[in-house]
Formats: structure tokens, C-alpha cells, sequence
């Protein structure tokens, strides 16, 4: 009669059962039978969507808030550790799932290794792409900056850090997008990445 998938999350209501080579099978009302093996009487969410997204976040409420390998109350979700302890510090955002009893959560990551899942309630995000503008400018290394890094995003991340600057130190540098991100303003530089604007100026060194 098909697979089990297009009842996940719904309550059976089981009317006989019958043990069949050792094996404890059910009859499902309306359904038919199964194996025990494959019904449980805990409820568990699933997914109303699960996608890819790009942010930068930390922990703002660590209290009562924990890390799982999935979304909590999804079926095979473990603790992996509390929340506390990683708080200060930047936290990747790398996919974003929202699950049946409606709750949003943010898989992320720390100095480039994945680390599990979280309710974003706990969070604050201080960076998506959407604080990005674009802005055509032309820009040199300040001297007394050469030795500052550049990233792939608008955050001060080992995981994300290309080197320093000096290997551009007199160069014409074309900026195409600007982020202001915790008060602080950054510039996309073409073909580098992103440097803190204060590192550079408009002037030739």
C-alpha cells in the first residue's frame, strides 16, 4: 500500500496486533498493517523547510538554550552541548530550517567547523547580505593598514580570512559594495574580498 512517508507526523490509531515470526506487527485504523518497529508513541516535528542562507550571528540569550545535531523534536535529534559555550563568539549562519510546530532554527558553524543547530530566538544576527549597498569608488591601502586582513564576508572570521593587505599596498583598488556592519563601515574590494573601510584611503600612499 505504499511507503510510511505520507503519514509522518500524524496520529495512528492502532486497532489489532499480531505477532508473526517473532515479529510484533500493528493494524493501523484505515491504513493497514506494519511492523511495531517502525511506529513510536513519541510525536516529532518535521521539516517545513530547510535551505542554504548566509549570516553572521552570536548568542544573545545562552540561558535554557542548547546545540543539537538537528532541530530539536525532529526524530534522531541529539544535545550536542549548551549554548553558553559559544557565546562571544561570530557564529556562521549556514542553513536555515523551520520546522511543523513552527519554530526557526540556524545551522552554524565556528572558525570554519560545523557545529549544530539552534533556535534563532537565541541569537542575534549582525550581518546577512541584504545590508550590502552598492557603491563604484576607487581606493588605496593605507601604509599604516598594510598589515590588516581582508575577508570573503564583512566579518573578522579565521575561517574567512584571506591575508593581509600589504600584498596591495600601492595598487589601485576598485570598491563595488559597502556593508556597515555593528557600526563599523566595510568595503568590497573586486577580485579580494572584504577589508574594514578605515584600512583604506582615497588618496595614493
Amino acid at each position: 500500500r505504499g511507503p510510511l512517508s505520507k503519514f509522518n507526523g500524524q496520529a495512528l490509531t492502532l486497532q489489532r496486533e499480531a505477532t508473526i515470526e517473532g515479529q510484533l506487527w500493528y493494524r493501523v485504523k484505515d491504513l493497514g498493517w506494519v511492523k511495531a518497529a517502525n511506529l513510536t508513541t513519541t510525536k516529532y516535528d518535521t521539516l517545513s523547510y530547510d535551505k542554504a542562507i548566509t549570516a553572521y550571528s552570536r548568542v544573545k540569550t545562552a540561558t535554557g538554550n542548547s546545540v543539537w545535531t538537528k532541530p530539536n523534536k525532529i526524530e534522531g535529534a541529539q544535545k550536542i552541548s549548551a549554548l553558553s559555550t559559544y557565546s562571544g563568539k561570530n557564529m556562521r549562519i549556514l542553513r536555515e530550517a523551520k520546522t511543523s510546530s513552527g519554530t526557526i532554527w540556524y545551522q552554524f558553524s565556528v572558525g570554519g567547523k560545523t557545529i549544530g543547530w539552534v533556535e534563532t530566538k537565541a541569537l542575534n544576527t549582525f550581518y546577512t547580505p541584504s545590508m550590502e549597498k552598492n557603491l563604484t569608488a576607487t581606493r588605496y591601502v593605507l601604509t599604516s593598514k598594510k598589515n590588516e586582513h581582508y575577508y570573503g564576508l564583512p566579518v573578522v572570521d579565521s575561517a574567512i580570512d584571506r591575508g593581509p593587505l600589504s600584498k596591495f599596498s600601492g595598487k589601485t583598488l576598485t570598491v563595488q559594495r559597502e556593508a556597515t556592519i555593528e557600526g563599523q563601515l566595510w568595503y568590497r574590494v573586486k577580485d579580494l574580498g572584504w577589508t574594514k573601510a578605515a584600512n583604506l584611503s582615497a588618496k595614493k600612499q
